[in-house]
């Protein structure tokens, strides 16, 4: 520059200077046009920028607040030779190498966008819904784009250089976007197809544990992910996932099932070790003692753990001889330790059967040899139902009273009417069935029959309890009633009146069956045999005597 030109050598892009025109800034040859890209070589650098010499009677500046966001290039030095866009030319000339940068920039990525390649780009910083990626321009990055799996910690990504595919390029609304999950998904794809050809049933193979559900683990083979299901870690049941395995963890597992037409594959971990239920049947023979651990209830029974893998079934019904529900319930719970009896093995069905009672003498067995038949002997009422009552032995086993065995005539509503719990009562023992455990019990064998006192023939005497269409029936003694049908009324009684309720009648036992708990009476058969009496009485007498004679020599 012309140091004699009125000191335009002290003036800067930034000084306001009165009546300078263009022509006194520029040199008589150099033209200098707003819009176009010209090289510049840069000769200083101040705190507002970088000054490049023009060839002019003025320097022209690149600004350095243009790269506030993405930095100051490496290249911008005192001493380059760089290219620029021309901003403005009036009233200072402002230069900007950032447009220059991202149009090349724009120009590059068109071109890799065209041709459906990746391209290298850094993550800047964080914005709603993901992230601002320098790729020579900013492009935007969704975070659902950044990785396959869910980003929880966004922040530890900015500042990481990765390669991005580009799904979005809009050259006049300036918009890009670009996805990195596009590029693993699509590695994953060619290497999960390459692990699949190779996957046969029966391969053993390691994989990391990818995720953990509640029923089972998904294991990463090599792109592609296998299921290992909870009834596929151990032998036993295996409760939480989580108790054996954790994300990351690698595993060795067997591969028992490929379906690659649906791309699933069935993993297990327990096939790698021995099944203990293969030496079941020699280890847990019929008779052995042996303890376990009581690791479920249930409503009828306890699963007892024998060793890992291995369960055998306590059934409700053999904790005890006697009362063995109430007990079961009252005294079994997860996690005691019971020493048990194996009465059962079927390694086929893997089914264990178990038995705490059969280790202690079995008291129907002594019961059946106490217990004779027609023995009386003495117990406790343990509870009533509206079908009998139960009474505790001494020998410790309970017999039931039916209802019917409580009376012999009396119809007995609820066994609460004659006896009550906790009461002392002597029975009589019926039957003994050691196999069943039932003990028959009956009161009324306490005494005899009344039934069968009752023969064909007798005379009996009663008061009428009912009357029906048919006939009456005569209560005789308490509980115990006879039949008198209307054909068997009085010889006399041409109506075939029945007698009236409560009133009284004396009449002849014409059926006694004590089995059918059945009598019925007549007092036709009555009449008849009191006349033939009377008979044998006149007969001395030289005229028959009519019923008439009789009755009146009675009066």
């Amino acid at each position: 520059m012309n140091k004699e030109n009125n000191n335009l050598d002290n003036l800067t892009v930034f000084e306001e200077v009165e009546n300078v025109s263009m022509a006194d800034l520029l040199g008589p040859d150099v033209k200098i046009n707003r819009g176009e890209i010209i090289s510049v070589k840069i000769v200083s650098e101040n705190s507002d920028g970088f000054l490049v010499d023009l060839g002019m009677k003025s320097d022209g500046i690149i600004l350095k607040s243009e790269f506030a966001e993405i930095g100051i290039p490496k290249e911008l030095q005192v001493g380059a030779e760089v290219k620029v866009f021309v901003k403005r030319t009036s009233p200072k000339i402002e230069l900007s190498y950032r447009e220059v940068m991202e149009k090349s920039a724009w120009d590059k990525v068109e071109e890799i966008f065209k041709n459906k390649k990746n391209i290298t780009g850094t993550i800047q910083k964080t914005v709603k819904g993901g992230f601002i990626v320098n790729i020579g321009t900013s492009a935007f990055l969704h975070i659902s784009q950044l990785d396959i799996k869910f980003i929880k910690d966004t922040e530890k990504f900015v500042g990481k250089t990765y390669e991005f595919a580009i799904t979005e390029f809009n050259r006049e609304d300036k918009k890009i976007t670009v996805s990195r999950r596009k590029i693993l998904e699509d590695e994953k794809m060619v290497k999960k197809q390459a692990t699949l050809d190779l996957l046969a049933e029966g391969q053993i193979i390691d994989g990391a544990v990818t995720r953990i559900t509640s029923f089972g683990a998904f294991i990463d083979l090599g792109g592609i992910d296998g299921l290992l299901h909870i009834g596929e870690l151990a032998w036993y049941k295996v409760k939480k996932v989580e108790d054996l395995l954790k994300v990351g963890q690698i595993v060795r597992v067997q591969i028992i099932k490929v379906d690659k037409k649906n791309e699933k594959i069935s993993l297990s971990m327990k096939q790698l070790s021995v099944n203990p239920w293969d030496s079941a049947s020699e280890k847990y023979l019929e008779g052995i003692i042996i303890k376990g651990n009581v690791m479920s209830v249930t409503a009828y029974g306890a699963f007892i753990e024998l060793e890992p893998g291995v369960e055998g079934l306590l059934h409700s019904s053999e904790y005890s001889w006697n009362d063995s529900e109430h007990l079961f319930k009252k005294e079994v719970a997860v996690g005691n330790e019971l020493e048990v009896k194996v009465i059962g093995c079927d390694k086929e069905t893997k089914k264990i059967s178990l038995s705490v009672k059969k280790m202690h003498a079995n008291p129907w067995e002594e019961a059946s040899r106490n217990y004779v038949p027609g023995t009386k002997v003495k117990g406790i009422v343990k509870s009533t139902t509206p079908f009998g009552a139960f009474v505790k032995l001494p020998q410790g086993v309970e017999g039931l009273i039916h209802i019917s065995n409580f009376s012999w005539g009396k119809g007995i509503k609820h066994p609460e009417k004659i006896v009550k719990k906790g009461d002392e009562i002597e029975v009589m023992i019926l039957s003994v069935n050691t196999q069943n455990e039932e003990i028959a019990l009956s009161l009324k064998h306490l005494s005899q029959d009344p039934y069968k006192q009752y023969k064909h023939g007798m005379v009996v005497k009663g008061k009428v309890k009912r009357v029906l269409e048919f006939g009456a029936f005569v209560e005789i003694e308490e509980g115990i009633e006879a039949l008198l049908k209307k054909t068997e009324l009085s010889m006399e009684n041409n109506a075939q009146e029945l007698p009236k309720e409560g009133e009284e009648v004396e009449a002849t036992i014409i059926k006694a069956d004590a089995k059918e708990r059945k009598l019925e009476i007549s007092i036709k058969k009555f009449e008849k045999s009191m006349e033939k009496e009377l008979i044998k009485q006149f007969s001395s007498n030289d005229e028959r005597p009519t019923l008439g004679d009789i009755l009146q020599v009675e009066e």
